[in-house]
């Protein structure tokens, strides 16, 4: 990441200025400024009697009188050294409500007890003293009432000229504001990116730190609002166990990477991530500090053992990764021990006397965070460029097997192909044998035994050999692939028939109309198709005595089908046969119908003989024959 000179300078300009601020609170002066740090007090405890008492400051609430409410108010004398110039009155924490009066005059009031949602001892306050109110000797007087277990207190003071607080109350709101700001962006950033390629992933190590940027971005927020969305102490347990929880979940995230989220501290994380919200509860809505202690102690020892294990552990790996986040997590130990001591221990154990208070320090945690967070994000971007490398990898490795299986399926494919064409082609010599000993070879037999029939004239003869060569012809038509154009089919079935018709005095009319193709035509159709109507013309010229006929197709709408009728004014069929069960010739034309999925319909009288054939265009099931 490059850094720009700019945000170097700035950094550069803060941290001095952070530096000069904690000289200058540890001497008592910078320039003209004077530090107030001890008052006469009077401490008013759970409604209790007023007890007047000499303070040290910083003076933190909660330190001195664990879960009780209460009020306090602080005298200072102040000396000027500057007369005739506006002043300020630097309070780098107060609170939870305070009011300020400098010799008598109200300067400066936020807040009051009774009220459970505003909370103004996060941030820095400045109190603007006009040049009219300042004397040589003065009279300062802060009043502050406390809220249970809400770190209610009184910093360290700085009095000086207005010229001179101005820029260091700039400077801390800068630290505790700005930078809180910051570290909420980052986190949101960090986190929602996380949580994206965790919905997009589902690996649990974005869900974990995505988790924990959230909550961290949360707690942190806190320093924002000085008016939160629930009253106190509802809102503070939320703030309290979400930095808690941020915390656990990081340490979780680092025992993930170096592969080591096994044993007692894997367990001790789990413990404070299940107890953390209960235990500050208690805390916070029973007013027992205790319970805060024993949730922050554990967290802060857990996240020191994390550090040591991780540092050891990635210092001794050769994986680039885990040494990085050594490294980042010895920088954040470090850390967490100037804050646990800082913040935890003196605080809360009251140890080294004078030095057993923390009011208006600033936790290191929240910005060595930022650096930490920032480590952790490039450990999954990183991560992501591993794994995307990988899939890459397999990737290569899938389209090089895709490929050779797709040149092996194509080579079965085309044996397969060649298979078919090969059964196709045995499956047509089948049929064409079939249709020709069945048919042409039947017809030949019987021309054969006409033949050795001394008594028949030679037209028989003729005649019945001209039927075998128009079946023969016939069947050589049947083997051209038609596509389901019906009309050509009955156009070469007409070539055939015409010159025999002409020679038996019969008048075709022909009327077909354009028609539509029929799907999933096969040249055994057209064979069924033509045979169905040879016979129809054989038995015509053969046995009715007709001189006209017709033949008619076309598309009927209605039924979804090419209806073809066939009509002659012959004399019909014998009286004597049943034209539903009658000869060889009617059976045969029905079964090829069947086999068309075809309905086949036969009326015959002594004035003509009607043929009518509905062949369905999407070919449906087999429909039987009809009788009219």
């Amino acid at each position: 990441m490059r850094v720009s000179p700019s945000a170097i300078a700035h950094f550069a300009r803060c941290l001095s200025l952070l530096i000069g601020l904690g000289l200058g609170l540890a001497t008592g002066s910078v320039q003209a400024l004077t530090t107030l740090d001890r008052a006469a007090a009077v401490l008013s405890v759970d409604g209790a009697p007023p007890r007047h008492t000499e303070i040290d400051l910083p003076f933190h609430w909660d330190a001195v009188h664990g879960g009780s409410t209460g009020s306090a108010r602080f005298t200072f004398e102040v000396r000027a050294t500057t007369i005739g110039v506006d002043h300020a009155l630097l309070l780098p924490r107060v609170g939870n409500s305070f009011r300020i009066r400098f010799n008598g005059q109200l300067i400066a009031q936020r807040g009051s007890a009774s009220n459970a949602y505003d909370d103004y001892s996060k941030r820095p306050h400045l109190a603007q003293i006009p040049a009219a109110l300042v004397a040589p000797g003065n009279r300062l007087e802060i009043e502050i009432e406390a809220q249970s277990v809400r770190k209610a207190g009184l910093s360290r003071l700085l009095f000086g000229t207005a010229t001179e607080v101005m820029p260091i109350y700039a400077s801390q709101h800068d630290w505790r504001v700005t930078g809180s700001l910051v570290v909420v962006v980052i986190s949101l950033i960090l986190g929602s990116i996380a949580l994206l390629l965790w919905i997009r992933q589902r690996d649990v190590l974005y869900l974990i730190y995505a988790s924990a940027e959230l909550l961290w971005g949360l707690a942190m927020g806190d320093m924002l609002i000085e008016r939160p969305f629930l009253p106190w102490p509802w809102w503070g347990v939320i703030t309290y166990s979400a930095q808690a929880a941020a915390g656990m979940l990081i340490c979780k995230f680092a025992l993930i990477v170096v592969q080591r989220n096994r044993g007692a501290l894997r367990s001790a994380i789990n413990l404070v991530l299940l107890l953390c919200a209960p235990m500050l509860a208690l805390a916070l809505i029973g007013g027992w500090p205790v319970f805060e202690l024993l949730v922050l102690l554990p967290s802060q020892l857990i996240g020191l053992g994390v550090a040591v294990l991780v540092v050891r552990v990635g210092l001794a790996s050769a994986e680039l990764e885990e040494r990085v986040l050594a490294f980042g997590m010895l920088a954040l130990g470090v850390v967490l021990v100037r804050d646990i001591f800082v913040l935890v221990i003196r605080p809360y154990m009251n140890l080294f006397g004078p030095w057993a208070n923390h009011y208006g320090e600033i936790a290191w945690t929240r910005y060595a965070w930022v650096i930490f967070g920032i480590t952790l994000a490039w450990l999954i971007a990183e991560r992501m460029r591993r794994l995307t490398r990988k899939a890459q990898a397999m990737n290569r490795t899938l389209a090089q097997s895709l490929a050779e299986q797709r040149a092996q399926l194509e080579l079965v494919f085309e044996r397969g192909v060649d298979a078919k064409r090969h059964q196709a082609r045995i499956e047509e010599r089948q049929r064409l044998t079939r249709d020709l000993h069945d048919g042409v070879g039947n017809q030949l037999l019987g021309a054969l035994a006409l033949a050795g029939d001394q008594g028949l004239s030679r037209d028989t003869l003729t005649k019945h050999l001209r039927d075998v060569l128009d079946h023969l012809k016939l069947t050589v038509d049947a083997m051209h692939d038609t596509e389901g154009d019906i009309a050509s089919l009955l156009g070469a079935l007409r070539y055939r028939l015409d010159p025999r018709l002409r020679a038996a005095g019969i008048d075709l009319t022909w009327a077909v109309k354009h028609l539509e193709a029929i799907e999933g035509w096969t040249i055994d159709g057209s064979r069924d198709l033509q045979m169905i109507l040879f016979e129809a013309f054989s038995n015509l010229m053969a046995h009715a005595g007709a001189t006209q006929a017709s033949l008619r197709a076309w598309h009927a709408t209605d039924t979804h089908s090419v209806c073809i009728v066939l009509a002659d004014n012959g004399s019909g069929f014998k009286h004597d046969l049943d034209v539903t069960s009658g000869g060889h010739g009617l059976a045969n034309m029905r079964a090829r119908a069947a086999r068309l999925g075809a309905a086949l319909v036969i009326k015959s009288t002594p004035a003509g003989t009607v043929i009518k054939l509905n062949v369905p265009i999407s070919r449906p099931p087999t429909i039987p024959t009809t009788q009219l």
